[in-house]
C-alpha cells in the first residue's frame, strides 16, 4: 500500500508538469494568430482536453492516498473517477480521429483547412459524444464496470481506425506525388511525418491503458499506466513547444526583454501576413504547406478558367447549350514550379485539367457586351502578370474557407462556391438572371461571367464563379477607401477594428452614415436598388448584401454609365454600390440556422440576418431607404 501511496504522489507531480504544459499551448492559443487557425486551433482543443484529463487524474491519485488512512471509504468515488478516466481518455481518442480527418483535408482540400465552420462543426461532434459517454453511466449507474469494459473496446476501435485513417493520408499523398511540385510534395511529406511523431504516442499510451483496464482485477490499480497516462499531455505538448515559431513566441510573451529583436520581429511579420520568406524557420510547417499548395492551386485554377474561356470565343456554340467539357494537359513548369523526378523509376506524369464550363455561350456573349475582348482576358488572367495577386490570394480567405482571386488590373474575380449553390442557380434560375440583366443595364447586382466545375491535379473538384470586380473604378483612383458589407441586419454585425470589410453596425456608428447625394441621383439608385431585390426575392434568394465603398480623398466626377460609382461633391465623397453573395436559397440549412439563432436571439427575431427572401427583401429595401438620403 505503501508503494501505491508513493506511485501516486509520483504520479501528482508528473500530472502538474503534463497540465502547466498544456496550459502554455492554451497560452498560444490566445495570443497567437496562427493558433487560431487549422490544425493549430484542434492542437489547442486537445490540450483543454488533457487539462480535463489532469484533473481526472489528481482526484483518482488523491482518492488512493485517502484511502491509505480510511480503509477504502473512498471506494466508489475512485471507482467512478476511473471510469472519467476512461470516458475523457476516448474523448481524446476520437479526437485524433477527427484531426487526422484535418491532416487529410490541408493536404488535399487547403480552401476547406482555412474554414472555421469545419472546426465547430467537429466541436459539435465532440459536444454529442461528451453528452453520450456521460449520460448513459448515470443512467445505468449499477452497471458502471461493463461500461468501462465497452469504453475500452471503443478507445480500441479509434486506435484501429486512427491507424487505418493515417496509412490511407500517407497512400493519398505518395500516390499522387508526382502530380505536385517536388517543393510542396516535401512540405507536404514532413507534415504529415511530423503529426505521426506524436500521434502514435498517445495512441499508444491510451491504448496499453485500455489494454490495462479491460483485464484489471477489481482491486489492481493501474499505477504504471496511470503515470504513462499523466505524462502523456507532457509528451504532446514537448512535440508542439519544441516547434521554432511555438517557443519564440512564448518566449517573446513571456520573457518579450529578453528577447533577440529580430526574432520577435520575424514572428510579427508572419502574423500579419508580411513575411515573404517561404522558408521562414520560424514559421510552421503548415503554414509553408498552406501557403505553398494555396498559390500553386490556384495558378492552376485560374490557367484552366483562361483556356477555358479561350476556347468560348473561339468555338461556335449552340445559343443554348447547357454544359461543355474540355481537357487540358500542362506541366508544374507553367505555374513556375519546378519539376524535378523524385527518383529514376517514378512515372512522371502530365498534370491534368478537367474543366465543365456551363451555358458558355451566354456567359461569352455576356462578356462580349461588357467589352470583354480574347486579347484583353488574356492579359487580365495572363500568370506572369498576377504574381503579385497570387501572393494575396490565402489574405482573401473567407470564414467559410471560399478563396477569392483578384486580377491585379481589378477587373475580375475568381471565387470558389458551393456545390449546393452552383446547382440551385443551374437549375431554373439562370435563365431568369440574363433575362434579368440584359434588360437591366444599370442593375447593380454584380455580374457572373462564368461557372465552372474543376478538377484539378491532386486536389478536390473545385466549382468556381467568374465575376466582375465591382471596385474596379473605385481602385483606379488609387486612393485608400473604406468597405462596409451591409445586410440590414444588427445581430452579429460588428466587424473588428482590424477587419478590412465593416458591417451594419459599425456603419450606424460612422461620420458616413446616412449617405448623402443629390436628390435625382438618390431616388434612381433607390428604385434600382428595389428592383435588383425584386428580382432576387423572386427566384427565391436571399442573404445578399450591398457592398458599399467610400472614398473621401481628392474625388473628382467620374463618368459612368450606370451607378456603380455616384459622387457627392458637397461633401467630396465617392460612393460605390453593388449587391453581391446572392447565390443564397432559403433551403433546409437556412431554415435549421434560423430556428437555432432565433432560439439565442429570441428578443430580435425581426433582426436576424438569416431570414426567407420576402421578409429578407423588405427589410433590405427599408435599410437602404433608411441611409441614402
Amino acid at each position: 500500500m505503501n508503494n501505491q501511496v508513493t506511485i501516486a504522489y509520483i504520479d501528482i507531480g508528473c500530472t502538474a508538469l503534463s497540465m502547466v504544459a498544456c496550459l502554455l499551448i492554451c497560452i498560444l492559443g490566445i495570443v497567437s494568430p496562427i493558433y487560431r487557425k487549422y490544425p493549430s486551433k484542434i492542437i489547442v482543443w486537445i490540450s483543454y482536453l488533457f487539462i480535463f484529463l489532469g484533473i481526472f487524474i489528481y482526484i483518482d491519485q488523491a482518492i488512493v492516498i485517502i484511502n491509505h488512512n480510511h480503509q477504502n471509504e473512498y471506494k466508489e468515488l475512485h471507482k467512478l473517477t476511473d471510469f472519467f478516466l476512461g470516458v475523457t481518455i476516448i474523448i481524446i481518442s476520437n479526437q485524433f480521429i477527427l484531426f487526422l480527418n484535418e491532416v487529410k483535408i490541408c493536404i488535399y482540400n487547403p480552401f476547406q483547412a482555412t474554414s472555421s465552420s469545419v472546426f465547430l462543426f467537429l466541436l459539435f461532434l465532440q459536444t454529442l459524444l461528451t453528452l453520450v459517454l456521460i449520460i448513459i453511466p448515470l443512467v445505468f449507474y449499477n452497471y458502471i464496470t461493463q461500461y468501462s469494459q465497452l469504453a475500452s473496446y471503443i478507445n480500441f476501435g479509434s486506435f484501429l481506425i486512427c491507424l487505418i485513417f493515417y496509412f490511407a493520408i500517407l497512400s493519398l499523398l505518395y500516390r499522387n506525388k508526382t502530380l505536385q511540385s517536388r517543393r510542396l510534395f516535401e512540405f507536404k511529406r514532413d507534415f504529415v511525418r511530423q503529426q505521426a511523431y506524436w500521434l502514435f504516442t498517445m495512441l499508444l499510451i491510451n491504448f496499453a491503458f485500455s489494454f490495462y483496464n479491460l483485464n484489471a482485477n477489481e482491486n489492481d490499480d493501474s499505477n504504471i499506466f496511470k503515470i504513462a497516462l499523466s505524462l502523456e499531455g507532457l509528451f504532446y505538448s514537448i512535440f508542439h513547444l519544441i516547434q521554432p515559431y511555438s517557443y519564440h513566441k512564448l518566449l517573446s510573451l513571456l520573457f518579450r526583454s529578453c528577447q533577440n529583436q529580430s526574432d520577435i520581429q520575424a514572428i510579427e511579420n508572419i502574423e500579419y501576413g508580411i513575411n515573404e520568406d517561404n522558408q521562414n524557420q520560424m514559421m510552421p510547417i503548415y503554414e509553408k504547406l498552406l501557403k505553398t499548395q494555396i498559390n500553386e492551386l490556384v495558378k492552376g485554377l485560374v490557367k484552366a478558367v483562361l483556356a477555358t474561356l479561350n476556347m468560348q470565343f473561339e468555338h461556335h456554340m449552340k445559343e443554348f447549350e447547357k454544359k461543355r467539357t474540355y481537357t487540358f494537359k500542362f506541366h508544374l513548369s507553367e505555374l513556375d514550379e519546378s519539376r524535378i523526378e523524385f527518383t529514376e523509376t517514378d512515372d512522371i506524369r502530365d498534370s491534368i485539367i478537367l474543366v465543365n464550363t456551363y451555358h458558355p455561350n451566354s456567359f461569352t456573349t455576356l462578356l462580349k457586351s461588357n467589352h470583354f475582348t480574347k486579347n484583353l482576358l488574356e492579359y487580365t488572367l495572363e500568370l506572369q502578370y498576377n504574381q503579385k495577386a497570387f501572393e494575396k490570394t490565402k489574405e482573401s480567405m473567407g470564414r467559410s474557407g471560399a478563396f477569392f482571386f483578384f486580377s491585379q488590373n481589378n477587373k475580375l474575380i475568381i471565387k470558389t462556391i458551393e456545390k449546393s449553390e452552383i446547382k440551385d442557380f443551374l437549375d431554373g434560375r439562370i435563365v431568369s438572371y440574363f433575362n434579368y440583366i440584359n434588360s437591366h443595364q444599370k442593375s447593380l447586382i454584380a455580374k457572373i461571367y462564368g461557372i465552372f466545375k474543376i478538377k484539378l491535379m491532386a486536389y478536390k473538384t473545385q466549382y468556381l464563379v467568374l465575376m466582375e470586380n465591382t471596385f474596379e473604378q473605385l481602385k483606379q483612383l488609387d486612393y485608400e477607401f473604406v468597405v462596409y458589407d451591409l445586410k440590414g441586419s444588427t445581430v452579429n454585425r460588428t466587424s473588428q477594428s482590424n477587419e478590412s470589410v465593416q458591417k451594419d453596425n459599425n456603419f450606424k456608428q460612422s461620420s458616413h452614415n446616412p449617405i448623402y447625394l443629390p436628390k435625382e441621383i438618390s431616388q434612381q439608385i433607390k428604385i434600382q436598388l428595389q428592383d435588383d431585390c425584386t428580382f432576387l426575392r423572386n427566384i427565391g434568394y436571399m442573404d445578399y448584401s450591398l457592398l458599399l465603398g467610400i472614398c473621401t480623398e481628392n474625388v473628382q466626377q467620374k463618368e459612368t454609365q450606370n451607378y456603380r460609382l455616384v459622387i457627392n461633391e458637397e461633401k467630396n465623397k465617392l460612393f460605390s454600390f453593388s449587391i453581391i453573395d446572392y447565390l443564397q436559397r432559403f433551403n433546409q440549412q437556412k431554415k435549421s440556422e434560423q430556428c437555432f439563432k432565433r432560439s439565442l436571439k429570441f428578443k430580435k427575431k425581426k433582426d436576424l440576418s438569416c431570414r426567407s427572401p420576402e421578409p429578407y427583401c423588405d427589410r433590405f429595401i427599408n435599410f437602404i431607404n433608411s441611409i441614402i438620403v
